[in-house]
């Protein structure tokens, strides 16, 4: 016998998608703050030890492994780190996202990849981290974080903001591991090519990460706060929280 499904009133489905929120808020800022403390970490160690055991096991390793269709590949892969390929990327999945009417996963997905610019640029300029000696492709600039791979988790932002369209499990599974691999392999390929040390990486991935998860953050409590007020107006009550 089939069971009868008892209908949820519109107060318990608010306060069932509250609770959903907040859940997802901390786990927001749980990745926030990880992401922030190994970003801390590492430039602290930049600064102040110049030549890092992680930065030359690094470049041995790559040293060890190469091969000319290696090098090949590698230039071809860390393409997909320039600004202006993640960029439309996450403009064009932002423009998907506001036609389905996601309108605060656009906005969140868009401000993160912003402010990861901005703040690796900053960090570029305060620790003026000159290059590795000897890159495979051109390189300019300071090293310090990784502005390549700092962008390319944008792929896997735009990814995850994209579940909410991506109809299947299996597909929303495969677009997140897509996303997270192609920011792996454009941080292993500035490695591999000498453009960046390793630990200029992984602070630029720890910092867009950070970043990314800060701007959903702040989406989330705005959207939180705006449905609170046109509840209240509706009920007519002050909005929780309102004095």
């Amino acid at each position: 016998m089939a069971r009868k499904r008892i209908p949820l009133d519109e107060r318990q489905i608010r306060e069932a998608i509250a609770v959903r929120r907040r859940s997802v808020s901390w786990l927001l800022a749980a990745v926030a703050l990880t992401a922030i403390a190994v970003f801390v970490a590492l430039t602290v160690a930049v600064t102040t030890n110049p030549s890092l055991a992680l930065d030359s096991s690094a470049f041995e390793i790559a040293d060890d492994l190469r091969a000319p269709w290696l090098d090949k590949a590698a230039q071809v892969i860390t393409k997909l780190g320039l600004i202006a390929v993640v960029s439309s990327a996450v403009l064009l999945a932002a423009w998907l996202l506001i036609r389905r009417r996601h309108r605060i996963r656009a906005a969140a997905l868009v401000a993160g990849a912003a402010l990861a610019w901005v703040s690796v640029w900053i960090t570029k300029t305060i620790v003026a981290r000159p290059r590795p000696p000897a890159p495979l492709v051109h390189t300019s600039g300071e090293s310090y974080p990784s502005a390549h791979a700092a962008n390319s988790v944008g792929w896997l932002a735009l990814a995850i903001a994209l579940t909410v369209v991506i109809p299947t499990r299996t597909a929303r599974i495969a677009a997140v591991t897509a996303g997270a691999l192609l920011a792996v392999l454009v941080g292993l390929s500035r490695i591999y090519l000498r453009a960046h040390y390793a630990s200029d990486v992984f602070a630029g991935e720890a910092l867009a990460v950070a970043m990314y998860a800060i701007a959903a953050i702040a989406a989330l409590a705005w959207h939180s706060h705006r449905g609170s007020v046109i509840a209240g107006h509706t009920t007519g009550s002050p909005p929780t929280g309102a004095t």
